[in-house]
């Protein structure tokens, strides 16, 4: 009996189907879980709606951002619906930052500076927060602004004693080049799908210094650690490791600067997989035990599997398809088109789920073509670098500035009134 045609002739060609038939499961439950978010989403937004919005404190640690501090505290202060306390820790700037932020609070009595030497935004933060006045604490990044009503998105949930953590939905703001384009569908991806469908698991990972916020008792309580370079996932699961909900709101929109070379790339992405690294390793005894709930049934294994593990594994599926193209092209172009119209359905699910321009998808094979493979090699120099006990520190990255055509921030360049996008 013949071999069916759209069944693969190789031992290749076979992992190479089973490969992707895996990858479009994820795909199809992803999709599926971030759909039912969105109704579930607006479900809460009209309940949380009714509620009077508690008090928020902004944390802001700043170290060298004169370029877009002023930018930052303004979209801060421009936040309506509830009282807001501003804390702006200057971490050993050498620029003129302190006196920006001193500038604002001579005009504003919200506006709290505080000045330290430089030890880092984890210190920074744990300063802030001795002087929470607010029961929600809103950590922002210097070098991002927030939309208007972001604050209030984030403070509403926590009405429910049970949530410890909320999520922002951060987005690339950057100068239009193809580099922060590919950024931008990394982004909404991320979110619109992957952080939906984490919240709708109960599993969100990383609650983003761009936009986060936490019940402050917590804060004080667990504090940011100085044990890893990721202090953002790091106190996500400590919060979630507490008994805590963590929880992903896609109204609170902060906008948020990207690395504009390779150069800042490679060392943005180095830090975040080293902390991810040392987050699972930190935690590690919570994996797969009673005591891990779902943090260490769900958040940790997907972390490990899909950020970690399928995640660096992406160029091999391509290598091993491009091996079969020469010799049994029918085994390697199914999975192939199967693999690439699938990212290309959920990128676009994911942008309209997020309200922005379908544009973005005419870049989808160029991000798979660099993107993917410049992240894996990432993920193997960050095993070598892990393996043998070497640190990864924060690094500065150049600032050039917020580029928000048509956003509607206060203070923000070239305003108009749409969400932007670097695809713009």
């Amino acid at each position: 009996m013949s071999n069916p045609v759209f069944l693969p002739s190789t031992l290749l060609g076979w992992v190479l189907l089973i490969v992707v038939s895996l990858l479009l499961v994820k795909a199809v439950l992803t999709v599926t879980l971030a759909l039912a978010h969105a109704r579930t989403q607006r479900r809460r937004a009209r309940r949380l709606d009714r509620l009077p919005v508690p008090g928020a404190t902004v944390m802001i640690a700043a170290y060298n951002e004169e370029v877009g501090i002023a930018d930052t505290l303004r979209s801060v202060l421009a936040q309506r619906g509830l009282e807001v306390q501003v804390i702006v820790v200057d971490d050993g700037s050498t620029d003129r930052t302190a006196q920006i932020a001193a500038e604002f609070a001579a005009q504003d009595p919200r506006v709290l500076v505080l000045r330290q030497p430089n030890g880092g935004k984890a210190s920074a933060l744990n300063l802030a927060a001795e002087h929470l006045r607010h029961p929600v604490a809103v950590s922002v990044d210097a070098d991002s602004a927030l939309a208007p009503g972001t604050l209030a998105a984030l403070a509403r949930h926590f009405h429910d004693p049970q949530v410890g953590a909320v999520a922002g939905d951060v987005r690339v703001a950057g100068p239009v080049t193809s580099l922060t384009q590919m950024q931008n569908l990394e982004y909404s991806v991320g979110q619109q799908m992957e952080k939906r469908a984490q919240d709708m698991l109960g599993a969100v990972s990383v609650v983003p210094g761009a936009a986060g916020a936490f019940r402050s008792e917590l804060i004080r309580r667990l504090r940011y650690s100085h044990d890893t370079i990721t202090e953002d996932m790091d106190l996500t699961v400590a919060i979630a490791a507490a008994g805590y909900d963590v929880r992903f709101e896609p109204a609170a929109l902060s906008f948020t600067e990207p690395p504009v070379d390779l150069r800042s790339l490679w060392r943005q992405r180095l830090r975040w997989m080293y902390g991810t690294f040392q987050v699972m390793g930190k935690y590690r005894h919570l994996l797969l035990s009673r005591q891990g709930g779902r943090l260490g049934w769900l958040t940790l294994p997907y972390v490990l599997l899909y950020g970690l593990t399928l995640g660096g594994a992406g160029p091999l599926f391509d290598v091993a398809a491009l091996a079969l193209l020469t010799h049994h092209a029918g085994d390697a172009l199914r999975p192939l088109l199967l693999n690439l119209g699938t990212e290309v359905a959920v990128a676009a699910a994911a942008l309209l789920l997020g309200r922005q321009s379908l544009r973005p998808l005419l870049i989808t094979p160029t991000q798979r073509l660099f993107l993917r493979p410049f992240v894996s090699l990432v993920l193997v120099m960050t095993c070598v670098t892990f393996l043998r006990r070497r640190n990864v520190q924060w690094n500065k990255l150049p600032r050039v500035g917020l580029h928000l055509p048509g956003a509607p921030l206060p203070g923000a360049q070239r305003q108009s009134g749409r969400t932007p996008q670097a695809g713009d």
